[in-house]
């Protein structure tokens, strides 16, 4: 079935294609997987392997395996972290819009509050930092390098703010990100627009006006999280988007 050139190549193989199925809905919450020597015929690995791959599974609690029971497949809604995004935006190579827009909403909601605390905690070298962000911004126009000029602005926006979560959710998605610029460029169709309203959220850091600081986050998402869903749905129209992503 594959070819690996060693056996942990093999084993996230074959536990990508065991997320995949799980997360798209092929193995139902609830439900137990196949034996193990079941899955290993199924798939034409050993069982060793099938082991493998479905204790990566439960350590990202898309299943649940106890003996004299089997294996579980858990609601991923439920006991999944954000380590399954990634699956979930691309679903057999097709990119699920919706999963995308609630990945903007959420930003929507995180952005603007971080945006609060960095007013509230920001240090002088951070703000100068926010400043010089928001001035290439200005000057950018290449969408791809303005995608991650903005990405760099909300980094130094979550440094500002001085907690630990929202840095690493931004770690998070990082990856993701770079699987779908292409997509999310979109978002930037304005960019002039964007950088003047990044510039006003710098002065509000800068004044230490958490309320402003909040609000202009908050416009500056839900323009971008309309527009956004918008360009989604004229794609819908257009054709089937299928792209590749896991690599």
């Amino acid at each position: 079935m594959r070819a690996a050139t060693h056996k942990r190549t093999l084993t996230e193989q074959v536990a990508e294609e065991l997320k995949q199925r799980i997360l798209s809905g092929a193995h139902a919450p609830g439900s137990k997987l196949p034996p193990e020597p079941a899955l290993a015929a199924l798939l034409d690995v050993n069982r060793f392997t099938v082991r493998e791959a479905l204790n990566q599974l439960e350590q990202m609690r898309l299943v649940e395996r106890t003996p004299g029971v089997g294996t579980v497949v858990l609601d991923y809604s439920e006991h999944a972290s954000l380590d399954v995004l990634e699956y979930l935006v691309l679903k057999g190579g097709v990119v699920d819009f919706e999963v995308l827009g609630e990945l903007l909403e959420s930003a929507w909601i995180l952005a603007s509050e971080v945006a609060a605390l960095a007013a509230e905690r920001r240090t002088e070298p951070e703000l100068a930092e926010l400043r010089a962000i928001a001035e290439r911004l200005r000057g950018e126009v290449n969408l791809s390098r303005l995608f991650w000029l903005d990405f760099d602005f909300n980094v130094a926006l979550v440094g500002s703010a001085h907690n630990i979560v929202p840095r690493l959710v931004m770690n998070s998605v990082r990856g993701l990100l770079a699987k779908y610029t292409h997509l999310l460029e979109t978002l930037w169709a304005s960019p002039g627009t964007i950088a003047e309203g990044y510039e006003h959220v710098v002065e509000a850091v800068a004044r230490r006006d958490a309320e402003r600081a909040r609000a202009l986050v908050r416009w500056i998402w839900t323009a971008r999280h309309h527009r956004f869903m918008e360009a989604a749905e004229r794609w819908r129209r257009v054709e089937p988007v299928t792209r590749t992503g896991h690599g």
